[in-house]
């Protein structure tokens, strides 16, 4: 059953809603994944045991409308899905026992904020610990509410400085700012991304480097964009990418040529 989240008593959120700008990339070639040799299975690092599946089948990308069909399918039936945050900000999150999500013990990570608190300022109330980023928005790091971390950087596939708007921009890859929390062996409960194309950095970076780190996530849930040529087919191998990992599409919404994606590893 999907339905939204109450506001609690006192808490007065007004989502101004605004777009996060990260720096111009162009889409990397992309390697299909293919069966492993058997020397690799013998020099595999072991914290990337069960996290991949090979050799994991990326099937041909054949058409935007075959494309737009796999984003809307239910490869996971959430019964308990909320909605935190408002409009343009909010995300899907599926509370099914399955994930886990203990209001005591939780960890979000939320990238891309812009003037729109309030995805962040729900799971806070709800009880989790949230760590938000954005570079673009001319804050230092600081603490935001009693639960919520703010951290001036970005995500990337490297450790870079770039100038967005005027605004000079740390990034640094997902493995590192896990590093710099102290969460690199912990459960992610929720990673959210909502940063204009920047995810397909942090796809490219994890998925090529440290697919291990998937496992510790429990749901992701992304605003994607389809704005340039190619980055349907690159989101299309993304998918099954994530497919390969144990994830599942459970809640897709289409609008403006964009799509709020949430999936889960039950």
């Amino acid at each position: 059953m999907t339905r939204s989240m109450p506001f609690k008593s006192g808490l007065g959120l007004v989502a101004v809603l605004g777009v996060t700008m990260f720096a111009v990339w162009r889409p990397p070639q992309i390697n299909v994944l293919t069966s492993v040799t058997k020397e690799e299975e013998e020099t595999r690092d072991p914290k990337q045991e069960g996290t991949q599946v090979t050799p994991c089948p990326i099937p041909a990308y054949v058409s935007p409308e075959a494309f737009l069909q796999y984003e809307k399918q239910e490869q996971y039936k959430c019964e308990n899905l909320i909605y935190f945050g408002l409009g343009d900000g909010s995300k899907g999150v599926c509370l099914d026992p399955v994930f886990g999500l203990d209001d005591k013990n939780c960890n979000v990570l939320s990238f891309g904020i812009s003037k729109d608190w309030t995805f962040d300022d729900y799971f806070g109330i709800f009880g989790c610990k949230v760590y938000s980023f954005d570079p673009t928005i001319g804050q230092e790091d600081h603490q935001h509410a009693p639960n919520i971390r703010f951290l001036n950087v970005g995500i990337s596939n490297q450790t870079e400085t770039v100038t967005v708007g005027g605004t000079s921009c740390q990034l640094d890859t997902y493995e590192n700012i896990l590093k710099r929390l102290g969460l690199l062996d912990t459960v992610i409960d929720y990673l959210k991304m909502d940063v204009e194309t920047a995810e397909m950095k942090f796809f490219e970076d994890v998925f090529t480097n440290t697919p291990h780190l998937l496992a510790n996530i429990r749901q992701i849930g992304m605003e994607t964009h389809y704005g340039r040529p190619g980055l349907r087919e690159l989101f299309w191998d993304y998918y099954h990418r994530l497919a390969c990992h144990g994830f599942k599409v459970m809640n897709a919404r289409q609008y403006d040529g964009r799509t709020e994606m949430v999936w889960g590893r039950p």
